[in-house]
Order: C-alpha cells, then sequence, then structure tokens
C-alpha cells in the first residue's frame, strides 16, 4: 500500500460510476469528514481507518428517492438505506412530511415544515430527508379543510403567506394532489405554483383523474399547463398518476415531449412495479366492475390473488392465481364484506411492461418507489409494497441489467444524478472530489430486490455497502445504526435543469477531480 494521508474510509479495488462525466472505470475513494477528498488510479491503493474492499462492485452516487412517503428514520428508512437510498425526498402528493404515521417515529409535525425538521433531526436521521410542501396540507391550515370545495380568495392569500412560511424554512418546493383534494382548482394551483417558482421551489404533481378516458391525459395536461404558466419546474408523479394511462401512454408521452421541446421544464417519476395493490372491500369496487373495466380497458384477469381463498369448504381461488370471472371476483369481494373470510391481499397487474419500458426510455423518467414499509403493531409482521424495500435494486436488476432498458450509467442517473441536478443537489449525485460521501456500492451482477408482495420486508440483495454524509450505514449487507443523515433545508432557486447523460463519454480520471457545477 503507498504511503500517503490515512481518510476516514478507503475504498479500494472498485469501479467507480459517475454519469455527469460518464467515467466508469477502477478508481479508489477517499473519504473524510463527510466529503469525498480524492479519487485516484486503480493502481494507487488508499490508507483508511475503514478499510473497503470494492473488488466486482460498483461505487456510485448514493440514490435520490425523488418521490418518497418516509421520514428518514425508523423502519421505513431501514429498508430505503439498504435498498442504496441515501436521500428521501418526502412531502409528495400534495401533503407536507410523510404520510406513514405507523413507520416507527411518533409525534411528526407536518406543519409548519421546520416542526417536521426540527423533530426529525432528535429522533436521528439514517438517511437524508428533503420535503415539499404539501398543497393540499396548506389548503387545511388555511381553513380550506373540504377537499372538495374550492378555497375562497380570503383562504388563497392566507395559503400565500403559508407558502412562503415553509418555503423560506427551507422547503424543497410544492407538491399538488388535485387527487386526493378534487376542490383545487386549476387557477388555485397554478398562483401557488407561480408564488413558490418566485421563492424558488420546484413542484411535484399527483394528477387529478384515474380515469375514465380522456380525463386521464386531461390530468397530465392540467400539470403541464401549470408548469407552462408558472414557469415552475414540475414532476408529474407516477409517470401520470393514472391508472389509465397506460391506454394512453404514448399519447401522455408525447404531451411531455412536446412541451419539454418547447421550454417547459417538466419530468416525471415512475416505480418500476407492475403491479399495485388494493383493498378487495374497499369502495373502489363496491360498484358493477365489467362497465367499468371496459372503460379502462382491463380485465378482471388482471387481479391477482397471492393466497388461497376457501369459502365454506371450496376453494374459490388458488394462491397466486388470477381471476377468471367477475363472478369469481364478486365470490370473494362479498365474502369479505360480509366477515365470513379474512380480507385477502389483492394485487393489480395495470402496469404493463411495455409501457414501463417506454417511460423509463426517456431521459426525463427517475425512479421512486412511492413507498415504505412498516411495522404492523398488532401483528408484528412488516407491512408496504415490495417497491418501498426494493425499487431501485428492481430497476437495475431487472430494468437495467436483464431487460436492457438502458446501459449502466443512465441507469444509475436515473436513481441519482438525474433528481441531483433537476433539484440542484449540487454536492450530490456524483462521485467526484469535492462532493457529499453518500455512495452506494453494488454489485450489477447480483443486484436484485429481495421483497415480495406476501412478504415485503426483505432486504434488496447486491448492495453490501452504503455509505451517508462519511459514515457507513451498510456494511456488508448489515445495517451499522448510524445516523448520519441530515435534514436538507433549501436554500438555492431550483432552476429544474436535467444532465446530458447521453454525451460523449469521459475516459480520463481527471474529470472527477472536482465537483461538476452541471
Amino acid at each position: 500500500m503507498n504511503k500517503q494521508e490515512s481518510f476516514d474510509i478507503a475504498i479500494n479495488n472498485g469501479m467507480v460510476l459517475d454519469p455527469l462525466t460518464r467515467f466508469y472505470g477502477r478508481a479508489n475513494v477517499g473519504i473524510s469528514k463527510g466529503i469525498i477528498k480524492m479519487i485516484a488510479d486503480g493502481a494507487e491503493l488508499l490508507a483508511g481507518k475503514k478499510q473497503i474492499d470494492a473488488k466486482g462492485l460498483v461505487i456510485a452516487p448514493g440514490f435520490i428517492n425523488i418521490h418518497g412517503h418516509d421520514c428518514g428514520a425508523g423502519v421505513g428508512a431501514e429498508f430505503h438505506v439498504r435498498d442504496g437510498i441515501t436521500t428521501e425526498i418526502t412531502g409528495n402528493c400534495g401533503k407536507s412530511g410523510t404520510f406513514f404515521e405507523i413507520a416507527g417515529i411518533k409525534d411528526r409535525p407536518h406543519h409548519p415544515i421546520r416542526d417536521f425538521f426540527t423533530t426529525m433531526e432528535k429522533e436521528g436521521l439514517i438517511i437524508n430527508v428533503a420535503s415539499f410542501i404539501g398543497h393540499n396540507t396548506i389548503r387545511e391550515a388555511a381553513g380550506a379543510k373540504d377537499p372538495n370545495k374550492p378555497a375562497t380568495p380570503a383562504q388563497l392569500k392566507e395559503m400565500f403567506s403559508l407558502v412562503s412560511q415553509e418555503l423560506e424554512s427551507g422547503g424543497i418546493g410544492m407538491s399538488f394532489g388535485p387527487f386526493y383534494a378534487p376542490g383545487a382548482t386549476f387557477e388555485e394551483m397554478a398562483t401557488v405554483a407561480a408564488h413558490a417558482e418566485k421563492l424558488g421551489g420546484a413542484a411535484s404533481m399527483h394528477v387529478r383523474y384515474a380515469g375514465p378516458s380522456p380525463k386521464d391525459i386531461e390530468a397530465v395536461e392540467e400539470a403541464i399547463r401549470i408548469s407552462r404558466e408558472s414557469s415552475i419546474p414540475l414532476t408529474i408523479s407516477h409517470r401520470g398518476g393514472s391508472i389509465v394511462t397506460r391506454r394512453n401512454t404514448g399519447i401522455a408521452l408525447e404531451l411531455i415531449v412536446t412541451a419539454r421541446n418547447e421550454g417547459v421544464k417538466v419530468t416525471t417519476d415512475q416505480t418500476p412495479f407492475t403491479a399495485g395493490t388494493a383493498i378487495i372491500g374497499g369502495e373502489f369496487f363496491n360498484q358493477p366492475l365489467e362497465p367499468l373495466a371496459e372503460m379502462m380497458g382491463v380485465n378482471v384477469s388482471e387481479l391477482e390473488c397471492p393466497t388461497t381463498v376457501v369459502v365454506d369448504g371450496k376453494t374459490i381461488i388458488k394462491a397466486n392465481e388470477r381471476f377468471s370471472s367477475f363472478e369469481q371476483f364478486y365470490t370473494v369481494r362479498d365474502r369479505v364484506r360480509d366477515g365470513t373470510i379474512a380480507e385477502p391481499t389483492l394485487l393489480f397487474h395495470l402496469h404493463k411492461p411495455e409501457f414501463i419500458w417506454l417511460y423509463y426510455s426517456a431521459p426525463f423518467t427517475m425512479v421512486e418507489n412511492d413507498d415504505a414499509i412498516y411495522m404492523d403493531v398488532n401483528s408484528g409482521k412488516y407491512g408496504g409494497h415490495p417497491r418501498g424495500a426494493g425499487a431501485f435494486a428492481h430497476f437495475l436488476g431487472h430494468w437495467v441489467r436483464e431487460m436492457g432498458v438502458c446501459d449502466l450509467i443512465t441507469g444509475v442517473s436515473k436513481c441519482s444524478t438525474t433528481a441531483a441536478v433537476w433539484l440542484g443537489l449540487k454536492q450530490k449525485g456524483r462521485v467526484q472530489v469535492g462532493c457529499d460521501a453518500d455512495l452506494t456500492l453494488f454489485d450489477p451482477k447480483t443486484i436484485m430486490n429481495g421483497a415480495t408482495f406476501l412478504e415485503p420486508g426483505i432486504p434488496s440483495r447486491g448492495i453490501p455497502y452504503v455509505i451517508v454524509g462519511g459514515v457507513v450505514a451498510v456494511d456488508q449487507g448489515k445495517l451499522t445504526g448510524s445516523k448520519s443523515g441530515k435534514v436538507i433545508r433549501r436554500s438555492w432557486k431550483v432552476t429544474g435543469d436535467l444532465p446530458d447523460i447521453a454525451r460523449a463519454p469521459e475516459i480520463n480520471i481527471n474529470a472527477l477531480q472536482s465537483r461538476s457545477a452541471g
């Protein structure tokens, strides 16, 4: 080993991958005081108090969950960090902070956001956390408590004051959720968005309609129009946020591409799973489903039951089978409602692989998980969608390695760098000297999600090391108990730029020796 400075952490023998420069080659990384201090040629081994042999591993920028609902601490964050996530962007879908009060931390105020930040700092963060300011949260605080009614002029005026307060407290921008507050008019959201843009914030939006067609397209058009008229950089959540958009995927994607070509700063994010979960006894299924399925362009065979259902000694559907008829589905639904049987998990195979492929092929689509694993206090079992534990590993393992939707450099950018540049996180999403030491080390040959719908609490595979703020948070696949995450309070104007990952590759390691401003 060469005689030289000893770092807090020395990572040797790995393959450094930096999407901004397209550098992907053998190099060694020295970390001290939470910062990447040196990136040396692979032949120059580095000394450190903590030595990591990264042979066979990619040294990548820590993943950024552009659309999260966790607080950066507790059970949810334990699974997120083991999925390679080092920064959580929460406060999406119109609600400040996080949806998951059951995720292991109590008394986490969502409003004002400064209290949420302070609470999380006191609890201790496993990963970094930033938060959008939820428009629906602001509406309620301003007195517009009925989500189905428009705000009054006096309430809108109060919203302006609250938005100013929240963004000045460090909110990353505004999140809109008209799907959950249909009373929010376009004029109200556009006006609030313009005010937030003047204060330097970005935006995300869970669009207004899940259908029927053409409502899904109208919802995407509304989101684009808000970005166009307010000039705010806006991410359309869940590739349009719609169940029905799959029928109109090409149309929705074309709208976004056209808008971007016209200078509108709009992007999308998407989870990498084809199925979601549904509540079979819920209100959505309390209606004749045949006309609804026809209108939505779906079929009963896209509903799956992962557990066997038995009624009066007769097997109605076997485990991992899809429903073969509406009558079969109604039998299970009605027995759940009258209490004859326990409610089984219901999988909804709505997101066809070809449409997920199409969106991930777009340079402006980022990876999200939109979930968090939690511990059920009654059963002691983990709950949630498997994406809450393994979305990023599933994307890189299935979509990148197995399906070839993009090259590895582009795939890592979709997990990290694109979000960092879009939100203006100039110290993150990069493996460059002077940047924050948030790093994810993974095996490109084995990385894959471990979680399933029946067992969502299984961590991802092939991610043996994760470093947050210069501290090892995952060591040989195990949690270290570190709480080195930080609250990210925005103090800059979000410009809504995207990196040009497709540019000609840099082959010189010197490209990594100073932080890129791109």
